[in-house]
């Protein structure tokens, strides 16, 4: 008997871009039993295996490794028997070529040399950057917040041996503040607004060789402080073995990218699909600034909020970001 293997999306991922093939883990030829690995495949930056559903031989691979596929196709053949006669017409297509008809080829006026290929990682980045600016409009707002209390929280809970940074400080206090503005989570559809179910927050993570991968804190708003850092450390361990699972990335509804360490004073963020805003977080440094008539030093930062502006008004990121910041000069809330 012929066995079509087809990929079969989980439900939670079905709205998610399409998957690509990074590596076979079997040759064709090869014997087979159900839950065995058949290959390795991203979605959004994670990787994930892809297991055998059925006993059999590998018979014919369809996708190539770095090709992208969708849900429901077939990734190869197998049969009961080796030597089985297999349809004369093909099961299924194989993935067209990348688009590259859009592609201005006369920006490319200087290099040396052939190209490096693109990895996975570099072209999901690629693929899910690109798609942000053509369909999300996005505003910016930029405000200054005055850090001192989370520095005197994090002095403090490192006398308790704990530990949390300025990263995790903003998720939670993102967090709360959409909890106060919950419109400003919604997602933009044609058919409507949809409300979220959960508060996630998304944070970005580089990598150590090349690329970044935004795991997710699942109902941040919900979570203390502590353990929001403690989860957000193993998730960026996880990244850095290369063991993020697509559940790792998925239901983010905001996320928050932390460049400080990098002495960035600020930058701007771009909106992840499927997300509604995204926080961009500069270094903390000590600015002089006017206090009630004074002048005086303080550890300042400066948050750079990106709204997709089909679903967010200007009114309304003002009051979110007034409440991040509310809450960054008020750790005690966090």
């Amino acid at each position: 008997m012929i066995h079509p293997i087809v990929f079969d999306a989980p439900g939670e991922f079905g709205q998610t871009p399409r998957p690509a093939l990074v590596e076979w883990m079997v040759n064709e030829s090869d014997s087979v039993q159900p839950d065995d690995p058949l290959c390795r495949y991203e979605i959004d930056k994670a990787v994930d295996t892809f297991h055998s559903p059925c006993a059999g031989y590998v018979r014919t691979r369809l996708v190539p490794e770095g090709a992208r596929f969708s849900f429901g196709s077939i990734l190869c053949v197998a049969s009961d028997d080796l030597h089985e006669p297999l349809p004369d017409s093909p099961i299924a297509p194989l993935p067209s070529e990348r688009d590259t008809e859009n592609f201005d080829w006369s920006e490319i006026d200087n290099h040396d040399g052939e190209p490096e290929p693109l990895g996975v990682m570099r072209r999901a980045i690629a693929d899910r950057m690109a798609m942000s600016k053509r369909h999300i409009p996005c505003f910016y707002l930029t405000a200054v917040v005055d850090m001192t209390r989370c520095l005197e929280l994090r002095r403090e809970l490192k006398k308790n041996r704990q530990r949390a940074t300025f990263n995790d400080m903003s998720i939670k206090a993102s967090a709360l503040a959409l909890r106060e503005n919950p419109r400003a989570a919604m997602i933009y559809s044609p058919q409507g607004l949809y409300a979220r179910s959960q508060l996630n927050i998304g944070f970005a993570a580089a990598l150590p060789d090349d690329g970044l991968v935004v795991p997710v804190i699942k109902e941040a708003d919900t979570k203390p402080l502590i353990q929001i850092a403690e989860e957000t450390r193993a998730l960026a361990e996880k990244a850095k073995r290369g063991d993020l699972t697509p559940y790792d990335c998925s239901g983010g509804a905001f996320s928050v990218s932390y460049l400080g360490s990098y002495e960035v004073e600020n930058f701007i963020a771009i909106v992840n699909p499927g997300e509604s805003a995204i926080l961009a977080m500069g270094r903390v440094r000590d600015r002089v600034v006017a206090v009630d008539g004074e002048v005086k030093i303080k550890p300042m930062a400066c948050l750079t909020l990106s709204c997709d502006h089909r679903s967010i008004d200007g009114a309304l990121a003002a009051k979110l970001m007034g409440d991040i910041k509310k809450r960054l000069e008020d750790p005690a809330c966090l």
